[in-house]
């Protein structure tokens, strides 16, 4: 993005980081007072760049003249036509600012705002600078800090869209459901997640900040924002194998063909003196595959769980239809209706019900 875009809010940007640095009550209110007018000025440029920068849908001439001087409008607006960019950034957040802001401008004299609600605005100002332009504003700021807790959340929610927007997710009401069920989140992780964004906003919009929660709110976003990243990382190695579906009739699978000794009822091994002795058809896969419940058993309320990894798979035929014998110790290629395992006579967790064969 050409620097000219973002000129006049890089420019408030360092005229707000000279003024942080002298520490005095009015040098404070002067360096939030430029932050606010640092987050307007991205907010109403953008919505003023030419037609490229938003693809099929931007604002209208008509919509950006009737915002004029509303910022909340400009929000409005920027959220609109721009929210896939602003993933973490709550409007909420920016509008409260901008009434505190609002409050230091007009009867500022006496007033003093808190070195925690800069930095948070700060963060803020330099995430839009980022997600909207592309550029990005350096910063030196403490660790334990409103601003480093709005970041790492910010970081949080982009690993939390990138999961909720994988191509086989439910788009609709249990997508949370959806995403435990798939092994892609944990029930303590979505706990946790929970938690940290009810610390964080009791945070954002307090009339006083506790240091002591800062600390508490700012190690627990560490520690949430570890933990989601690894996942995301498990889930991005996982996903780089093949994704099948169950129910579907299409599935197509390579690898050898091999009948395998297992037993049976009654105690499946337990006994093996008077257990039966079963020999089912096993395919070992050429490659590993992850096995997803497909969209209509999800809407059905069947939420069972996205199986990973999966190296061998036990195959149900016909024989009438299907002689499998004469592929013995082949590597095959099979297509057919991915299943999960049922019963005790089913000895690997997805099944395999063949309609066609070949070498």
């Amino acid at each position: 993005m050409n620097r000219t875009w973002t000129s006049g809010a890089i420019e408030l940007l360092e005229h707000a980081a000279g003024h942080l640095k002298l520490e005095s009550a009015f040098d404070k209110r002067i360096a939030f007072i430029s932050i606010d007018n640092a987050v307007e000025i991205s907010v109403k440029t953008y919505l003023s760049l030419p037609k490229q920068f938003f693809g099929k849908d931007r604002p209208s001439r008509k919509e950006v003249d009737e915002a004029f001087n509303s910022f909340v409008t400009h929000v409005e607006l920027l959220y609109k036509y721009a929210g896939n960019k602003l993933v973490g950034i709550d409007p909420g957040d920016i509008e409260h600012y901008h009434r505190v802001r609002n409050t230091l401008y007009h009867d500022g004299t006496g007033l003093a705002v808190d070195q925690q609600y800069i930095e948070a605005y700060f963060a803020i100002a330099k995430l839009l600078l980022k997600r909207l332009f592309d550029f990005n504003f350096e910063s030196h700021a403490g660790d334990a800090s409103l601003e480093n807790i709005i970041t790492n959340w910010n970081k949080i929610e982009e690993y939390l869209s990138e999961i909720m927007n994988l191509p086989f997710m439910d788009k609709g009401t249990f997508k949370w459901e959806d995403a435990i069920s798939k092994g892609f989140l944990t029930k303590d992780i979505v706990q946790d997640v929970t938690e940290l964004r009810q610390q964080r906003n009791k945070l954002v919009h307090s009339k006083e900040i506790d240091r002591n929660s800062i600390q508490g709110t700012y190690a627990n976003s560490v520690r949430v924002l570890d933990v989601i990243g690894k996942q995301f990382k498990s889930i991005q190695l996982q996903l780089k194998k093949g994704n099948y579906f169950y129910d579907q009739v299409d599935s197509s699978l390579r690898g050898t063909l091999s009948r395998e000794r297992f037993f049976g009822p009654p105690g499946y091994g337990e006994t093996p003196e008077i257990d039966m002795i079963e020999n089912p058809w096993i395919l070992t896969l050429s490659k590993p595959i992850n096995i997803h419940p497909s969209k209509q058993r999800f809407e059905a309320g069947n939420f069972a769980a996205s199986k990973f990894n999966i190296t061998r798979i036990q195959l149900h035929s016909d024989k009438a239809l299907i002689d499998l014998s004469s592929f013995e110790g082949q590597v095959v290629n099979v297509s057919g209706e991915l299943w999960e395992a049922e019963t005790g006579h089913h000895f690997t967790p997805v099944l395999l019900t063949v309609l066609s064969i070949n070498r």
